[in-house]
């Protein structure tokens, strides 16, 4: 009883200071594209299985006619038991106590409450959703807070009902601490304060309507969660990072466990000058290749990119080079720590980086923004594109690059041969393709840095102005013909969403999204790099592209057994879209040939010719 005392008088305490604290709430407006740099998470029904199926079901059992609990938590006002058992000024017995009495008097029946109590702390109710846990997981790997906002109650032992990992989360608030409870404004607050954020930097998923619209009057964006896979989609447009497929599933080994965790802290002091009391370092999987995996690291308030290979890779020691000569020049890329060769820190050679903190768009559509705002990322990579081209790589360090000899010719040679080498049943379209690219190589071709996989995927923005932050994934950069730059970049607006290898946005209504067509990029480029003539050759590096595309797919296919699987039949689609485009520029030459005399002219202006002459 002296335990319950002392958590009424805390829960009072705690309210009346936040009464004093509260500012006045004023309305404001945020411009359409906010910068998010927080999700909080309602636990019950967004988190963890919601407790109004759990309620219908032990009515169900126990015959008890069926909205019994919902009316018993919905009247009494602030002063009923589930409320007052919420903001922790009941302990667990009393609420049995109590709400037991008041869903019996609404029953007309004895309703065991205490058998509820104890099927909403145990069972399914302890097994966190793994589709918002893989959810959170991404965001915290792009450099996102997390938050468990709740109302939540004290057990019986006098510990919260929490069945998380606490580590997932920055911020943890539960009504039955603080004294309040959702939809009190003052709670939101709280929990925006410990964040550091304001409430247009956070999005708030709760599964209640009334939580969700007092979220929304104090400025947050709020999702309310139904079907969890759709609400994380919505989430995923908001805040422009994928949210699925970057990690492991529950079966697979903990991710700290996937690297010698005394080596790499060892490792990580000395490359970073930490001290031995610095923060333990902390360990995510974000790709689970063993080839070529990915980890995100936090360590003494630091946010890491590890990237670790079976052996050392050209593309691995161009990327370390580039990020080396180009970090401080005009190009923004993020800063590269370390190539580390040494086989007994963690067995492979593997690139240590800082995390460039921003947006990051997996989907080219850029769902969740304005036309506007679209438009002007677009014309962000573009801007950045025409920056990496017009490097002077001498003024970089990078003078001792060898300049390429018919640079796309050896390209066209050395994917025929990667064909050739994974060559399963042929494909009659690569044939062609094959015969038709060598003698259509653009007769002029400039030589520039080129990145080598230049796209939105790559591209880290400003958390807020459309500003690009930070270029990744330069394994293969090289000197080359930079429109293999501006046509990867493109591929997107070439292709439908439905395209199995690469989904594009050509059938979305570019216009209608605000997103620059094709010609816009291009005429942009041109404006830019004084291009006067165009870029005459397009629709060959498109050609190229897809063809190249379907060359790689055709290695997935050939090694699966007799190549029976989609990789194959995809690598055929897409070498008959590759073979369209050679079409299109078979046209265009065409068109573009001087035509011969009309019939019943000559050469010579103003006389037949002979033959004309004869045939009347």
């Amino acid at each position: 009883m002296m335990l319950m005392k002392k958590m009424r008088t805390a829960a009072r305490l705690r309210s009346q200071l936040w009464s004093l604290k509260m500012p006045s709430l004023c309305h404001r407006s945020f411009a359409a594209i906010s910068t998010y740099k927080a999700v909080i998470f309602d636990m019950y029904g967004v988190l963890i299985p919601s407790p109004v199926k759990l309620a219908t079901v032990f009515e169900q059992q126990n015959s008890v006619p069926l909205g019994t609990l919902g009316r018993a938590i919905r009247t009494g006002g602030e002063l009923n038991a589930w409320k007052r058992f919420m903001r922790g000024e009941i302990g667990a017995e009393e609420f049995v106590e109590a709400f037991g009495r008041q869903c019996s008097e609404i029953a007309g029946c004895p309703v065991p409450i205490g058998s509820f109590l104890s099927d909403l702390t145990s069972g399914p109710m302890t097994r966190p959703l793994p589709v918002m846990m893989k959810a959170i997981l991404c965001a915290r790997s792009r450099g996102l807070k997390t938050a468990v906002l709740s109302n939540n109650f004290f057990q019986l032992n006098g510990d919260p009902f929490l069945p998380l990992d606490h580590s997932l989360f920055d911020v943890i608030v539960e009504s039955c601490r603080e004294g309040l409870s959702k939809p009190d404004p003052r709670i939101y607050h709280l929990c925006l304060n410990r964040l550091g954020v304001s409430a247009h930097e956070a999005v708030f998923l709760d599964d209640l309507e009334l939580n969700v619209k007092a979220a929304v009057q104090l400025g947050m964006h709020a999702i309310k969660v139904g079907d969890l896979a759709v609400s994380v989609k919505e989430l995923e447009g908001m805040l422009g990072i994928p949210l699925s497929g970057f990690v492991p599933g529950p079966d697979s080994a903990p991710w700290a466990t996937k690297l010698p965790m005394d080596r790499l802290t060892q490792y990580l002091r000395k490359a970073l000058h930490l001290s031995d009391e610095a923060d333990p370092v902390a360990v995510q999987q974000l790709s689970p290749s063993q080839s070529n995996s990915l980890y995100h690291l936090t360590t003494g308030g630091r946010h890491l990119l590890l990237r670790k290979q079976q052996k050392t890779s050209r593309a691995m020691e161009t990327e370390y080079r580039m990020l080396k000569s180009l970090n401080g020049s005009s190009i923004p890329v993020p800063e590269i720590i370390d190539l580390c060769e040494d086989p007994s820190v963690l067995g492979a050679p593997f690139l240590l980086m800082e995390v460039c903190l921003g947006r990051m768009f997996s989907d080219h559509s850029l769902p969740g923004l304005t036309p506007g705002d679209r438009r002007a990322l677009y014309q962000a990579m573009q801007h950045t594109l025409c920056q990496i081209h017009c490097l002077d790589t001498r003024v970089v360090g990078l003078e001792d690059y060898d300049e390429p000899v018919d640079y796309m010719g050896l390209q066209v040679r050395w994917w025929t041969q990667q064909y050739r080498d994974s060559e399963t049943p042929p494909i009659p379209a690569m044939e062609r393709l094959i015969q038709w690219l060598p003698l259509h190589l653009p007769k002029h071709q400039r030589t520039t840095l080129i990145h080598g996989s230049f796209r939105l995927e790559n591209l880290v923005f400003h958390a807020e102005k459309p500003e690009v932050v930070a270029v990744m994934d330069w394994g293969r950069s090289r000197l080359g013909d930079p429109l293999i730059d501006l046509t990867f970049s493109c591929m997107g607006h070439c292709l439908p969403q439905d395209n199995p290898l690469l989904t594009g946005i050509s059938d979305r209504g570019l216009v209608q999204l605000g997103i620059p067509t094709v010609e816009e990029v291009m005429g942009q480029y041109c404006s830019s790099m004084g291009l006067e003539e165009g870029i005459p050759d397009w629709n060959f590096y498109m050609a190229f592209h897809l063809f190249c595309l379907a060359a790689s797919h055709q290695g997935e296919s050939k090694s699966t057994i007799a190549g029976q699987t989609g990789s194959g039949r995809l690598a055929e689609q897409v070498a008959d879209l590759a073979w369209d485009f050679a079409t299109k520029e078979g046209f265009r030459i065409f068109n573009a040939m001087p035509r011969a005399p009309h019939a019943g002219t000559s050469p010579l202006k103003g006389k037949r010719s002979k033959i004309t002459g004869a045939g009347l």
